[in-house]
C-alpha cells in the first residue's frame, strides 16, 4: 500500500466521521427545536358523597362534545383515573353500580393535568334509604321465609 492510497483512505475515513458527526449533532438540536406534543392530561377523581370515600371500579367514560367515546377508564383503589388527551375540550361522565351518575366539562391544555372531582350520592329507594340498603333488606327477608 502506498503513501498516496493511504492519504486517500484517511480522508475519505475523516470525512465520513465528520458526517456522522454532524448527522448526530442535527438529530440532538432536533429535540430541543420541535414544538412539544398537543397533549395534555384528564385526571378524574371519584368520591362517595358524605363520606369522601374512594370509589374504586367505577366507570369513567371520556367523551367529546357531540357524545362521541375517546376513553372508557375505571377508577383505582384511590378512587382516580387518568388519561392523556389532545389539546380540547371533553365531557367525562363517571357511573357506578347503586350511585346517581354524573357528568362534568373539562377542558385539557397542553402540558398541564386537568383535575375532575366527583362525588357520587347513593340512588335512594324514594322514602330516603339508600337502594343498597333496602336491597339488603329485601335479600334478608327472603331468606327468613326460606326463599
Amino acid at each position: 500500500m502506498g503513501k498516496g492510497s493511504f492519504a486517500s483512505l484517511q480522508s475519505v475515513v475523516s470525512f465520513l466521521v465528520g458526517v456522522i458527526s454532524l448527522t448526530g449533532a442535527v438529530y440532538s438540536a432536533m429535540r430541543y427545536v420541535k414544538p412539544a406534543p398537543a397533549t395534555g392530561e384528564v385526571l378524574a377523581v371519584v368520591r362517595v358523597a358524605n363520606t369522601d370515600r374512594p370509589l374504586p371500579g367505577s366507570a369513567i367514560e371520556v367523551l367529546t362534545s357531540q357524545d362521541a367515546v375517546v376513553a372508557t377508564l375505571t377508577a383505582s383503589d384511590d378512587g382516580s383515573a387518568r388519561r392523556a388527551l389532545a389539546e380540547g375540550s371533553y365531557r367525562v361522565r363517571v357511573s357506578a353500580p347503586h350511585f346517581r351518575a354524573q357528568t362534568r366539562q373539562v377542558h385539557v391544555q397542553r402540558g398541564a393535568t386537568a383535575e375532575v372531582r366527583f362525588e357520587l350520592a347513593e340512588v335512594s329507594d324514594g322514602r330516603g334509604h339508600p337502594v343498597s340498603r333496602t336491597m339488603g333488606a329485601a335479600q334478608r327477608l327472603l331468606h327468613g321465609l326460606g326463599l
